[in-house]
C-alpha cells in the first residue's frame, strides 16, 4: 500500500471545529473525512500542538521569522492519511492540501519524505512544479551522490544519482530525479534494474540497483523498496 500521512499545524485547538469549506467540518472525534473536488476518503487523527514545530520547516526551506513565529504557536495538528494508487489520486490529494491551508493551516509536513512546507511555500510550489510529485520529494545529498527521500508512498523504491558539487549541478541532478520519478509514477514505466528512462533533454538513463541503502531498516527514511541508482546511457 503507496500510504502517506500529512501533517497540519492549526490555530484552533485539538477540541475545536475546523472548518475545511463550508458544510465540512473537522470535530474531534472525526475519524474519516472527503474534502470537495477529492474522492479519496482520508483517515483523520487530531493531536495537540508540538513544541518547536518551526524547526521541522526550517530543516526543508528558509522561512520568514513571522512564519516561524506562526508555525510555533499552532494550537493543534490535523493528520491525514490515505493511499496513492495513481496520478489522478495525487492530483486531487494536492487539491485537497490546497483547501486545508485556504482553511487556515499553517503548513504542511509530508512525514514519508521530510518535506515540509509553509502554506505560501506549498501553493508557489505546486504552482511553479514541472511534475505534481515535486512537493512531495525530498532530496539528501551524500559523498558525491544525491538520493530521493519519500518515493516508497508512490509505491516506487527511491532513486540517486552521482552528482559534482556546485550549485548548478545540484539542480540539474534534482530536476533528472524528479524527471525520472515523474515517468515511473505517472507514466508507468518499470522500476527494475536495467529500464530505460527518457529525462527528456538531460538524456536517457539506465535503472540499476544500488546493493546498499544509506539508511538501515530502522530509519524513517529507509524505503523497503529499495534505491534505485540513473546512470547515463551512452551513446
Amino acid at each position: 500500500m503507496n500510504s502517506f500521512v500529512l501533517a497540519f499545524p492549526l490555530n484552533v485547538a485539538v477540541d475545536d471545529s475546523f472548518t475545511v469549506v463550508p458544510g465540512v467540518s473537522v470535530e474531534k472525534e472525526t475519524q474519516s473525512l472527503m474534502v470537495p473536488g477529492c474522492t479519496m476518503m482520508f483517515k483523520v487523527v487530531r493531536k495537540e500542538a508540538v513544541p518547536g514545530l518551526s524547526e521541522v520547516f526550517k530543516e526543508h526551506q528558509e522561512i520568514s521569522a513571522e512564519e516561524s513565529a506562526a508555525i510555533d504557536s499552532h494550537k493543534s495538528l490535523l493528520f491525514l492519511l490515505g493511499s496513492l494508487k495513481s496520478a489522478t489520486d495525487l492530483t486531487m490529494v494536492n487539491t485537497a492540501i490546497l483547501k486545508v491551508l485556504s482553511a487556515g493551516a499553517l503548513g504542511v509536513y509530508m512525514q514519508q519524505s521530510g518535506a515540509a512546507w509553509t502554506a505560501a511555500a506549498f501553493r508557489e510550489e505546486l504552482g511553479e512544479a514541472e511534475f505534481p510529485m515535486d512537493p512531495w520529494m525530498n532530496f539528501l545529498e551524500g559523498a558525491g551522490v544525491l538520493y530521493t527521500l519519500g518515493l516508497e508512498t508512490f509505491g516506487l523504491p527511491d532513486l540517486c544519482i552521482s552528482c559534482k558539487e556546485g550549485a548548478e549541478d545540484s539542480q540539474d541532478c534534482r530536476d533528472i530525479l524528479s524527471f525520472a520519478a515523474d515517468s515511473l509514477f505517472v507514466d508507468g514505466i518499470g522500476s527494475k534494474s536495467g529500464t530505460e528512462v527518457d529525462c527528456g533533454e538531460y538524456g536517457t538513463y539506465v535503472l540499476r540497483q544500488e546493493t546498499k541503502s544509506p539508511f538501515g531498516k530502522d530509519d524513517p527514511e529507509y524505503n523497503k523498496r529499495g534505491v534505485m541508482r540513473l546512470l547515463k546511457r551512452s551513446k
